[in-house]
């Protein structure tokens, strides 16, 4: 103690000056904490600011923003004092679908469980189906409870006999396509959903989404078109008229324009004598390809609907729009266009080069950014998941794109489950419509009673 002492006194001479300031710092900082809790407390200012913010006024419904699409409004129980809040919903991405068989519906629910992977929007599904289709599909959506976006679907279950009817009805169409007549069912989506539906996209069930289907959703068309779809104008298959440089697998159908123009022919509309009615657009294409029909139809239609769609898109070019190959990378080219997973580091500059099957086609110099994988032409299997080329690590297809399909296959339809219980109306609503009738049937009852 003494030589510290003695230390402090040697060192004060020599910092008397340091040292005083030092004090005095001190006794300043001192008052003014003093002074500072005796006049602004925290509590104190906490309180002041908690009866500031209470005092301000409640903004008026006029200050929230308008709606920008559609609008519901939640409210509190009557005991609870609070405002109403408008909140924005977007509209609805409208899928029109057809599975018939369980291996369909098996493909096709893979297909609505990536759709609803990666939506940013409500979604609707009117599926056209049969009951064992149905079934599969019912057991899927059984486990999706909480979506984050409210899902609508709608089964439509038409008799395989009423198909044949309408084909028949039609008078000159016939298919040696394995979808068969269901598969023809494409041509007539619009007259089996509901008037009310005014567009859709129609995916075959080989295919599914990595990206957001409101971005095919938003693709803007020319007022005069009634379809857009896959269009590969390199390719060449004389063998089939060429109907391969299209694909009927990926559409975006304007379902009001194709029932204005109406697109297929039926012995019902026949029977009216009235000019005001046009005539179905497709016979004149139809004709002008194939030439005219026998007592058993067509001659030399392939690929099914897609053979009548490219008459259809080759007649009435002012009613077509092709789609960017964004909408369907297709392993009917084993390279899918040489783009594919791997070497997320490489810039446009150097991707754009490498990409191929664009030459004299609408992407030419225009960079892929693959939105949908279409698996079609895997041959030897019913379900394409299980095609056994994925597990064979030199398939081009599975080098690219094998990685993709596990995971989105694998996926838990559970984990889709990421939003909140609705209170005000169902996330999911299901329901079936047996009684299907075309549209050609209900013209020709509401003209008779019209004209009785």
């Amino acid at each position: 103690m003494a030589n510290v002492a003695t230390l402090f006194g040697t060192l004060w001479p020599a910092n008397r000056k340091r040292f005083r300031l030092l004090v005095l710092a001190f006794f300043v900082l001192l008052s003014s904490t003093l002074l500072f809790f005796r006049d602004y407390s925290p509590f104190q200012e906490w309180n002041s600011s908690l009866n500031h913010h209470l005092a301000q006024p409640r903004p008026s419904n006029e200050d929230l923003p308008a709606p920008l699409i559609s609008t519901f409004t939640v409210t509190a129980p009557p005991h609870v004092q609070t405002q109403a809040v408008t909140v924005t919903v977007p509209d609805p991405v409208v899928f029109s679908l057809i599975m018939w068989s369980h291996n369909s519906a098996v493909e096709g629910a893979l297909l609505i469980k990536t759709i609803l992977m990666y939506t940013s929007s409500p979604t609707e599904f009117h599926i056209i189906c049969d009951q064992e289709a149905r079934d599969f599909l019912q057991g899927r959506l059984a486990l999706l409870t909480s979506p984050l976006y409210p899902v609508k679907v709608r089964f439509y279950q038409p008799t395989l006999q009423s198909m044949m009817d309408r084909v028949n009805r039609e008078g000159s169409l016939r298919s040696d396509h394995d979808s068969g007549i269901p598969g023809l069912m494409k041509l007539f989506i619009h007259e089996i959903l509901p008037s009310s539906i005014k567009k859709s996209i129609y995916v075959d069930t080989d295919a599914i989404f990595i990206s957001d289907p409101t971005l095919l959703w938003n693709v803007p068309l020319k007022p005069t078109t009634a379809v857009s779809m896959s269009y590969h104008p390199d390719e060449n298959s004389p063998m089939w008229h060429n109907a391969s440089k299209i694909c009927s697998c990926v559409m975006l159908l304007n379902l009001e324009m194709l029932r204005q123009v109406r697109l297929m022919d039926s012995n019902s509309y026949h029977v009216v004598k009235d000019d005001s009615y046009p005539s179905a657009l497709s016979p004149p294409a139809f004709r002008a390809m194939y030439g005219e029909p026998d007592q058993n139809g067509y001659l030399n239609v392939k690929l099914g609907d897609q053979g009548y769609w490219w008459a259809i898109v080759e007649n009435r070019p002012d009613i077509f729009e092709p789609l960017s190959f964004d909408f369907e990378v297709t392993s009917c080219l084993m390279d899918t266009y040489s783009t594919g997973l791997g070497d997320d580091g490489r810039s446009e500059d150097d991707e754009l080069p490498r990409q191929s099957h664009t030459k004299g086609t609408q992407q030419e110099g225009i960079l892929i950014r693959p939105k949908l994988l279409h698996f079609n032409c895997l041959y030897g299997v019913d379900v394409y998941m299980e095609w056994d080329g994925w597990s064979n690590p030199e398939e081009y297809v599975t080098k690219r794109w094998g990685p993709a399909v596990s995971y989105h296959h694998g996926y838990k339809w559970i984990w889709l489950n990421q939003g909140v219980q609705s209170r005000t109306g169902r996330m999911v609503d299901v329901r079936t419509l047996t009684n299907v009738e075309f549209a050609d049937l209900q013209f020709a009852r509401e003209y008779a009673i019209h004209a009785s």
